[in-house]
C-alpha cells in the first residue's frame, strides 16, 4: 500500500505516481484523496495534461477502430484489397 491509498499527510504527487495512475484507467475508483492529488498535479504540471490528453486521444482512437472492425467486410473486399496490393506503382 503506498502513502496515497494509507491516507497520510498531504503531498504533491509525482509526475510517475500521476501517469502511472492515469495509465491504469485514472483515479476514478481511488479514495477522494488520491483524486484530489491527481486534480491538483495536473493543474500544476503541463507535462502531465499532455500526457493525459495523449491517453485520452488513443482511447478515443481504440475505441473507433475497435467498432469500425465490428462492422461487416465488403463481400468484394479480398479481391480489391489483393488488386491493390499486386497493382504496379
Amino acid at each position: 500500500m503506498s502513502g496515497w491509498e494509507g491516507g497520510w499527510a498531504f503531498a504533491m504527487m509525482t509526475c510517475k505516481e500521476v501517469s502511472t495512475l492515469m495509465s491504469m484507467g485514472g483515479p476514478a475508483d481511488a479514495r477522494w484523496r488520491v483524486r484530489l492529488a491527481v486534480r491538483l498535479h495536473l493543474s500544476m504540471c503541463r507535462h502531465c495534461r499532455a500526457f493525459k490528453r495523449q491517453l485520452e486521444a488513443l482511447t478515443k482512437t481504440a475505441r473507433t477502430l475497435s467498432a469500425s472492425l465490428d462492422a461487416d467486410l465488403p463481400k468484394d473486399f479480398e479481391a480489391t484489397l489483393s488488386k491493390s496490393l499486386h497493382r504496379k506503382p
